[in-house]
């Protein structure tokens, strides 16, 4: 059946048994990034708190009712989804407003436009296609919001020219462009003066608590290390996959976070894996208790750790229903390269994407400067800045020093110099320093350096005109993790309750005589049902398996992922019927007055086939066919012998 079609401004109810619904919100140019967000209004069409402003960096409402799942490519385009457990969202909630920015360019630059709700079978309820998005930069897409007691869907399509910052006060949300802390010294050298004459200017930054920094390790880390996984945490890696699983769906690489729970159910120093807000497992209690340090030091700067994960997982038909299983590996490494051992640099700068690692030389000229980064264990990752340099004398070509905290530590080859100075320049009439990752390997007597960066031929236009990408700058390190001030995070540190186990609703019961098919283990058992009064007699072939010969609906319905009835029939043409030689062709039959129904298993199209009937182990003492049957023995003691030519879905 075709999705329901929205215009501009219309509404339609949701039917009253839909309790979590799924919001998509789709855009045809994949090249461009839409952030999509749902805001949690009350009557006044306002959020009661910055908490109620759901995103990718507050990716859960407070109770957890709203999720953002994540953006990806889908079919022509991307498409961001957002999650509502309708019975969940807090009464005092009365919209559920979503909506997208850009955080530069125009909705009218990213092709067709679509706010598709769908329930949480992934069956659509609606579609709303926008095509009047032009000039603005931020828009609501639709809502979904209370009406009595049930919900509606209504497709808004409001526009902002002015941006993330119009629609978020709009709503309620404060936008405080005030920093919190003292501004950073920092220096934008002109274009008429040298880098030695450089003017120096005050330009404040400022990040949102909470904001995520991730870990220095993952770049270079595979993904190293099992996450304890235990069952109570199996819903909420389920929630993080569609609603319909297939093959293609079981692996997924995600950005996740590590949290401290000092109040955790594995002690002091627990620390647990959470995605979309939901814990999905924690980090071993000896592996835990040695990242204490460099997590608490990044938490008490305000901010969250991330790193990279890839969750293998697989649901399959179990004994009394669909089983989920999950393995997650996240990229870990050594705590100590976690984090840098130099602060940011104190100028305007970006830092160049990683690529390739890259000698550095003529380290043995600096060693008095690199002997003061030379970490205690021998081994750390730096902040380093890449700046032109232009030797005396008129046939010496430039070349590129390597700088840590503003003093030169070495430098590239001229012939490498010539591969990173086009970008270097460019970035630098902006600006801006150009700043990349380097590692430094030493002892008391001599010293390494690496670079990693791409060059200026792999530089995308974000690259060399983008924001710019900068770290934040941490806390001193401390030698006791207990001694980090957590209180700033204190509400995001309590550990999160568990995600509990969603059961697929139950179809309703088909009337007498209905059949249906079904299969289990991924369509390597077929089966058919036969309803009779208050029972379904199966084609099961004994009482020992998660099918048994004769069981109520419920039981059924239960250990069956889904069902199709069968919705038209047609009287079969004597022996030679081709259509009961297909595999999984179903027919219908009485004998002795009593409704019978069998499925064709064999793969071959033998005439005779391979056929399991609904008769069972108890009645066929007394009938002349068995369990299993070949067409001919069907053919010569079944009367009204039918063929299904056609299923629908049940439910």
């Amino acid at each position: 059946m075709a999705r329901p079609r929205l215009s501009k401004g219309q509404n339609l109810p949701l039917p009253g048994h839909i309790c979590r619904v799924e919001v998509l919100i789709g855009w045809a140019d994949s090249r461009i990034e839409l952030d999509a967000s749902a805001l949690l209004l009350g009557a006044d069409g306002k959020v009661f708190s910055d908490r109620d402003f759901v995103f990718f960096n507050q990716s859960v409402s407070l109770n957890g009712s709203v999720r953002f799942l994540g953006s990806a490519e889908a079919g022509e385009g991307s498409q961001a989804r957002i999650a509502i457990d309708l019975s969940a969202v807090p009464r005092n909630i009365q919209t559920v407003a979503l909506v997208g920015s850009l955080a530069s360019g125009t909705f009218g630059a990213l092709g067709k436009l679509t706010f598709i709700v769908v329930d949480g079978a992934g069956r659509a309820l609606a579609e709303y296609i926008i095509a009047d998005a032009f000039t603005e930069s931020a828009l609501q897409f639709g809502e979904v919001y209370r009406r009595g007691d049930g919900w509606k869907i209504r497709a808004v399509g409001q526009g902002w020219t002015s941006g993330l910052a119009g629609l978020a006060t709009d709503f309620g949300v404060e936008i405080d462009d005030d920093p919190e802390t003292e501004p950073i010294e920092t220096r934008v050298p002109p274009a008429d003066v040298s880098d030695s004459e450089a003017v120096f200017e005050a330009a404040p930054t400022r990040r949102a608590v909470g904001t995520p920094y991730r870990l220095w390790t993952q770049a270079r880390t595979h993904y190293d290390y099992d996450v304890a996984v235990e069952r109570q945490h199996l819903p909420a890696i389920r929630s993080l996959y569609p609603q319909e699983f297939s093959v293609g769906d079981r692996e997924l690489t995600l950005e996740v976070e590590l949290v401290p729970e000092p109040e955790g159910a594995q002690g002091l120093w627990t620390i647990s894996v959470r995605s979309a807000g939901q814990r999905i497992g924690y980090i071993g209690a000896d592996e835990a208790q040695k990242w204490a340090g460099v997590i608490r030091r990044i938490v008490a700067s305000g901010f969250m750790p991330t790193t990279s994960s890839r969750i293998w997982a697989n649901e399959y038909d179990g004994w009394d229903g669909i089983e989920f299983t999950a393995n997650i590996r996240i990229a870990l490494g050594d705590p100590g390269d976690a984090v840098p051992l130099n602060e940011p640099p104190p100028i305007p700068y970006t830092m160049l994407p990683r690529s390739a690692i890259v000698q550095v030389t003529k380290e043995d000229e600096h060693f008095d400067v690199l002997l003061k980064h030379v970490p205690a264990r021998g081994y750390g990752l730096l902040f380093i800045t890449l700046e032109e340099h232009m030797p005396e004398g008129n046939r010496s070509k430039a070349r590129v020093e390597i700088c840590i905290d503003g003093e030169r530590v070495g430098q590239l080859t001229p012939q490498m110099s010539q591969r990173f100075l086009p970008m270097i320049r460019h970035l630098r009439e902006r600006g801006l320093a150009t700043s990349c990752w380097s590692d430094i390997t030493g002892s008391a007597v001599a010293a390494k350096l690496r670079i990693d960066a791409i060059k200026a031929n792999q530089a995308s236009t974000e690259v060399l005109n983008g924001t710019p990408i900068t770290v934040a700058k941490l806390r001193p390190a401390l030698p006791d993790p207990l001694a980090y001030d957590l209180s700033a995070m204190r509400s995001v540190l309590r550990p999160v309750p568990l995600v509990r186990p969603t059961t697929p609703p139950i179809p309703a019961e088909p009337p007498e005589g209905s059949v249906v098919r079904f299969d289990k283990g991924g369509g390597h058992y077929n089966y058919v049902a036969v309803r009779r009064g208050g029972a379904w007699e199966t084609t099961a072939t004994g009482s020992g398996g998660s099918i048994e010969e004769v069981m109520v609906w419920t039981n059924l319905a239960r250990r069956v992922r889904k069902f199709d009835i069968a919705a038209e029939w047609d009287l079969v043409d004597g022996r030679s019927d081709p259509r009961v030689l297909e595999r999984r062709a179903v027919v219908r039959f009485t004998i002795c007055d009593m409704d019978f129904a069998a499925i064709n298993i064999h793969v071959d199209e033998r005439e005779d086939g391979d056929w399991y009937t609904t008769v069972t182990e108890q009645a066929e003492q007394q009938l002349p066919l068995g369990r299993r049957a070949i067409w001919s023995e069907i053919v010569s003691n079944g009367q009204r012998i039918q063929v299904v030519t056609a299923w629908a879905p049940v439910g």
